[in-house]
C-alpha cells in the first residue's frame, strides 16, 4: 500500500491556515462584538454628540449612527471634547450590556475601537419573560436603542401576541410606544406585534381603527392598511354605515378609487335604488347623478342600471322621459332611445294621440315624423273627409303632396 504525500510551499500553507481561522470565526457566533467608532460634536445639538459605530464581518458590513447626550457616555468630559488632543475611554451602559470605546479626540472629532459586553442578568430576566431568541447581535442592538427591562415589561403587559426579541427591536426602532399599542387594542382589534409594525409603517392611526370597529368591521392588519393606503378614511366608512351599506374592504376600495362619494350612494338608496357596488360604480363612471336617477324614476320609468346608462349615453334627459310618459303611450326604454335618436320631440306623440292615433308603434311615429306628418296635417285630412287612415296611408299622401 502506497501513501500519497502532499507537499505545500509555505505561502500556500499560510493561506490555508488563515482560511481555516476565518471559517471558524464565521461559524462562531460567540465571538465578541467589536468594531470602530467615530465621534463628532459638531453634527449634533447642544449637549449632544454624534456617535457612529462600524462593524465588519466576513459576510456583511454594518454601520449605525445616532445622537447621544454627553452624560450617557460615561467617562467622556466636555474638556476632552474641547481639547486639541485627548486620549479617551468612555462607556455607554445599558440594561442589555456595556459598550466600551477607546481612542482619541481632536477638537471635538475623534475615533477608535469599541467592544460590547452583554449583561448576563438582563438575559436571565428576558428569558423569564419568555424571550429565548436572544443572541449577542440582538443584545448589541437593544443596548444601542436603550431597550431596557422597563420597556420590555411594558410591551409584555400590552398583551400583544407573538412578541419576539426581534420585534421588540423593530417596535423600538419605529418609536412604537406602549401607549400607541394600548390605543390600538382599545379600538377592539387584537393585533400581533408584526401587525402593529405593519400598521405603523403605513401610518394607520387608532381613530381609523375605532371607526372601522364601530361600523362592524373586523379586519386583518393587511386589509386595514389597504383601505388606508387607498385613502379610505374613518368618515367614509362611517357615512356608508349610516346609509346602511356594509361592504367588503375590496368594495370600499373600488368605490373610493372611482371617486364615488358616500353622499352619492346614500342619495341612490333614498331614491329607491338598491344597487350593489359595481352598479353604483357603473352609474358614476357614466356620469349619472343621483338626481338623474331619481328624476327618471319620478317620470314613471323603472330602470335597471344598464338601461339607465343607455338612456344617459343617448342624451335623453328626465324631461324627455316625462314628456313621453305624459303622452299616454307605454314606451319602453328602447322605444324612447329610438324616438330620441331620430329627433322625435316629446310633444309629437301627444299630438298623435289628440288626433286619434293612440295605438301606433314607435316605429310608425318615427316614420310619420321623418315624413313631416304632424297633428295639423292629420286634422286637415280628416276635415277633407279622409278619416280612419292608417299611418302608412297618411305618410303616402304626404309623400305625394296631398295637403
Amino acid at each position: 500500500m502506497q501513501i500519497m504525500k502532499l507537499r505545500m510551499n509555505e505561502p500556500v500553507a499560510i493561506a490555508l491556515c488563515v482560511l481555516v481561522v476565518l471559517i471558524a470565526q464565521a461559524a462562531d457566533t460567540t465571538l465578541p462584538t467589536t468594531g470602530t467608532w467615530n465621534l463628532n460634536r459638531w453634527m449634533a445639538g447642544s449637549g449632544r454628540v454624534q456617535l457612529t459605530l462600524k462593524r465588519s464581518t466576513i459576510t456583511s458590513n454594518w454601520i449605525e449612527s445616532s445622537d447621544y447626550r454627553m452624560e450617557d457616555l460615561r467617562g467622556l468630559s466636555s474638556d476632552q471634547m474641547s481639547s486639541l488632543h485627548s486620549n479617551v475611554h468612555f462607556e455607554l451602559t445599558r440594561d442589555a450590556g456595556n459598550l466600551v470605546c477607546e481612542g482619541s479626540i481632536v477638537a471635538g472629532v475623534g475615533g477608535g475601537k469599541f467592544s460590547f459586553s452583554p449583561n448576563l442578568a438582563f438575559i436571565t430576566e428576558m428569558r423569564k419573560l419568555g424571550f429565548d431568541d436572544i443572541d449577542e447581535s440582538k443584545l448589541f442592538n437593544m443596548a444601542l436603542m436603550d431597550i431596557n427591562m422597563v420597556y420590555v415589561r411594558q410591551m409584555v403587559k400590552t398583551g400583544m401576541r407573538d412578541l419576539t426579541t426581534r420585534q421588540l427591536i423593530d417596535l423600538r426602532g419605529r418609536n412604537i410606544t406602549p401607549e400607541y399599542i394600548a390605543e390600538v387594542r382599545s379600538s377592539g382589534f387584537d393585533f400581533s406585534a408584526s401587525d402593529m409594525i405593519h400598521l405603523n409603517d403605513h401610518g394607520v392611526e387608532s381613530g381609523f381603527l375605532r371607526e372601522l370597529k364601530k361600523s362592524g368591521y373586523t379586519l386583518s392588519a393587511e386589509e386595514v392598511t389597504q383601505l388606508h393606503d387607498h385613502g379610505v378614511d374613518g368618515r367614509y366608512v362611517r357615512d356608508l354605515d349610516s346609509a346602511k351599506y356594509r361592504l367588503s374592504p375590496e368594495d370600499l376600495i373600488r368605490l373610493h378609487d372611482h371617486g364615488v362619494s358616500t353622499d352619492t350612494i346614500a342619495q341612490m338608496k333614498r331614491s329607491g335604488y338598491d344597487l350593489d357596488p359595481q352598479q353604483v360604480i357603473q352609474l358614476h363612471d357614466h356620469g349619472i347623478s343621483p338626481r338623474f336617477a331619481a328624476d327618471v324614476k319620478q317620470a314613471g320609468l323603472e330602470l335597471n342600471p344598464d338601461k339607465m346608462i343607455q338612456l344617459h349615453d343617448h342624451g335623453i334627459d328626465p324631461e324627455f322621459v316625462r314628456g313621453l310618459k305624459d303622452s299616454g303611450f307605454q314606451f319602453t326604454s328602447d322605444d324612447m332611445i329610438h324616438l330620441h335618436d331620430n329627433g322625435v320631440s316629446a310633444e309629437f306623440p301627444k299630438q298623435l294621440r289628440a288626433a286619434g292615433y293612440g295605438r301606433v308603434s314607435a316605429r310608425e311615429i318615427i316614420s310619420m315624423w321623418q315624413n313631416g306628418v304632424n297633428g295639423d296635417y292629420i286634422a286637415r285630412l280628416r276635415d277633407s273627409g279622409m278619416k280612419d287612415l292608417t299611418p302608412d296611408q297618411i305618410i303616402k299622401l304626404k309623400q305625394h303632396g296631398v295637403d
